[in-house]
C-alpha cells in the first residue's frame, strides 16, 4: 500500500526561542513553537476536513517534529502550503521545513527513517534564510536587537498556557523575570540554565521499528503514538516531581536563604525528551539531579523500558546573554552524554544518567573545550572531576567509584556545614593553588595547616577508611588528587570549593 508521508519541523528552534534576553519572551516563544507543531493548530488553520483531519492524517508527533499521512500528494502539498503560509503570517521569523514523499514499502520503520533523513538533507542544503530586517528608520529594541514594529507581540497560546499552569506549583506565582527566581544582589545574583536530554532515544525507536516490522500500518501508527505520548507525559511528570521536591525544601526551611519572590524554577521547554528550565542559581544542580532521578522511576507504557538522561547546567549571572547560557548548557549535556557512553556497556549510555555543569564568573568563551582548558593544572592533571554519575547499573558504579554525584554532595555539604572546618579565606585560596598542581597544593596545605583536608575529603568520602591502619602507626593515605577510571588524575576537592557559594543541597530525606 502506498503512503504519502509528510514530516514538518521548525528549523533553528533555539535561535527563535532565545532571541530575547527576557524570560517571559523565551517562555512564550517556546510555547509558540509547541503550538504551531500541534495537530490542533493544523486543524484550526486548515479548517477543511478534506485536506486535514486530525484522526485520519496524524501518524505521530514528538521529538520536535510531526509526521502525517495523506491519500494523495496533491492533498499533502496543499496542506503544507496552507500551514506554512499561516505560520509565517502569524509568527514572522519562524522557519518550517517540510518533506512530502510517497512510500510503498513493507518495512514501515525504514520508511520513517528515510523520511527523517530526507528532511535533514533538505535542512543541510539551505544556503540562506531571508527575512526583512530593518529599513534603518525604526526604533530598535535593545534586548532583541530587532525593529520594534517588526516584533511579534504575541501572547502564549491558550493550549500552551493551560499546560504551563498544570506544570507549575499551584501555591506559587510563576516567575516572568530572571530576578523573580530568588536571586539577591548581596547574596547570589546567579541563575542556572538547565538542559536535559534523554539517552539513546533513537535506539529505542529503532527497536520499536524492529519489534513491529510485521505489524499492520494502523497498529504500527498506534504504537508510535503511544510511545511518543508516553515519553512526553513521563518527562512532564518528572518535571512535576522535581518541582514538588523544591516545594518541600521551601516548606521545611531548607531554602530560606533564597530571596524567593515567586517560584524559583521556571519551565521553558518540555518537548518530549528535550527539556529546558531555569532556576535560582544555587539550586540548579540539585534540580537537574532531582529531575533525572524522578525520570529514572518512570516506565514507557509502550516499550516497557525505563529512562536514562543527561543534564547540563550553566550557572551564570542574571545579565549574562541567555542564548549563550543555553548553548553552554547544551554543550555540558553533550559532554555528560559522552562521559556516560564511555562507561556504558553497549556504548549508547542507556544504562547511565550523568550531569555536567559550569559556573561562569566572567569571560565568555565559545566552546566547552576552550572553557575546560583553564582547568588543566601546570603539572598536567585536571582540576575538575565533572561530569558526575547520577545513577547507573551496578557494573558501571563498580567501574567508576570516584566520579559519582553522591560523593560530590557529601563533600560540599561537609564543607558548607563546617564538618571540614578551616578558615574560609584559606580554603578559597586553595582553590586557586590547585591550578599549580599536586606538589604546590600539598605544600600550601601543609604550610597553612590544611593538610587534614586531604584526609577528611579523600579518605572520608572518596575512599573508605582502612581500619587495619588505625592505631597501627602506619598513617592514613592523604590525597588532594585522585585517579579516576579514565586513568586521569583529578583534584578531589576543587568542584566543591568552586561551587561553595552557588550550591544548596536538597534534604537527603527528600531525594
Amino acid at each position: 500500500m502506498e503512503h504519502i508521508l509528510t514530516m514538518l519541523e521548525v528549523s533553528q528552534k533555539q535561535s527563535y526561542i532565545f532571541s530575547s534576553n527576557k524570560l517571559k519572551d523565551n517562555i512564550t516563544n517556546s510555547a509558540v513553537i509547541a503550538w504551531i507543531m500541534s495537530p490542533e493548530y493544523f486543524q484550526k488553520t486548515v479548517n477543511d476536513e478534506k485536506i486535514f483531519d486530525m484522526e485520519k492524517n496524524l501518524v505521530y508527533s514528538g521529538g520536535g517534529h510531526i509526521v502525517l499521512e495523506f491519500k494523495e500528494t496533491a492533498q499533502a502539498v496543499e496542506f503544507v502550503k496552507r500551514v506554512t503560509y499561516q505560520i509565517h503570517k502569524d509568527y514572522a521569523g519562524i522557519d518550517v521545513f517540510a518533506v512530502v514523499e510517497p512510500y510503498d514499502s513493507d518495512n514501515l520503520g525504514e520508511c520513517l527513517k528515510d523520511l527523517t533523513a530526507k528532511l535533514e538533507l533538505k535542512k543541510s542544503r539551505r544556503l540562506a534564510a531571508f527575512h526583512q530586517g530593518t529599513f534603518g528608520i525604526e526604533k530598535i529594541n535593545s534586548t532583541t536587537l530587532k525593529p520594534e514594529c517588526c516584533e511579534n507581540k504575541c501572547e502564549m497560546p491558550k493550549q500552551e498556557e493551560k499546560t504551563d499552569r498544570e506544570l507549575s506549583p499551584q501555591d506559587y506565582e510563576r516567575a516572568m523575570k530572571f530576578e523573580d527566581l530568588g536571586g539577591s544582589r548581596n547574596e547570589s545574583n546567579f541563575i542556572a540554565v538547565v538542559h536535559i536530554d534523554g539517552n539513546a532515544m533513537g535506539k529505542r525507536v529503532e527497536a520499536l521499528y524492529t519489534q513491529n516490522k510485521n505489524a499492520s500500518w494502523e497498529d504500527y501508527k498506534k504504537k508510535l503514538r503511544n510511545f511518543s505520548s508516553s515519553i512526553d507525559s513521563d518527562f512532564k511528570e518528572a518535571y512535576r516531581d522535581m518541582t514538588d521536591e523544591v516545594c518541600k525544601n521551601i516548606e521545611n526551611g531548607n531554602l530560606k536563604t533564597l530571596n524567593i519572590k515567586k517560584f524559583p524554577v521556571r519551565r521553558i521547554i518540555t518537548a518530549g525528551d528535550d527539556i529546558c528550565f531555569v532556576t535560582e542559581g544555587r539550586i540548579g544542580i540539585e534540580c537537574a539531579v532531582s529531575f533525572i532521578r524522578a525520570l529514572g522511576k518512570k516506565i514507557n507504557s509502550e516499550d516497557k523500558t525505563g529512562y536514562a538522561a543527561c543534564g547540563g547546567i550553566a550557572v551564570v549571572h542574571q545579565k549574562y546573554p541567555f542564548y549563550k547560557a543555553y548553548e553552554l548548557a547544551e554543550m555540558l549535556c553533550s559532554n555528560a552524554k559522552k562521559f556516560g557512553a564511555s562507561l556504558s556497556e553497549d556504548g549508547t549510555g542507556r544504562d547511565i544518567s550523568a550531569i555536567d555543569w559550569h559556573i561562569e564568573f566572567g569571560e565568555i568563551k565559545d566552546t566547552l573545550e576552550e572553557i575546560r582548558q583553564d582547568y588543566q593544572t601546570l603539572d598536567g592533571k585536571r582540576m575538575e572531576l565533572r561530569p558526575y554519575i547520577v545513577s547507573a547499573s551496578d557494573k558501571i558504579m563498580k567501574k567508576e567509584t570516584i566520579r559519582r554525584y553522591e560523593n560530590f554532595k557529601k563533600l560540599i555539604l561537609a564543607i558548607q556545614d563546617e564538618k571540614i572546618a578551616y578558615a574560609r579565606g584559606k580554603m578559597k585560596e586553595l582553590r586557586t593553588v590547585l591550578k599549580e598542581g599536586e606538589t604546590a597544593s600539598a605544600s600550601f596545605t601543609k604550610f597553612n595547616k590544611l593538610d587534614e583536608i586531604a584526609l577528611e575529603g579523600y579518605q572520608g568520602i572518596y575512599k573508605e577508611v582502612s581500619t587495619d591502619k588505625i592505631a597501627s602507626g602506619q598513617g592514613l593515605e592523604r590525597k588532594l588528587f585522585v585517579r579516576t577510571q579514565d586513568n586521569v588524575e583529578r583534584a578531589a576537592i576543587f568542584d566543591a570549593l568552586e561551587a561553595w557559594d552557588t550550591y544548596i543541597g536538597f534534604e537527603e530525606a527528600e531525594q
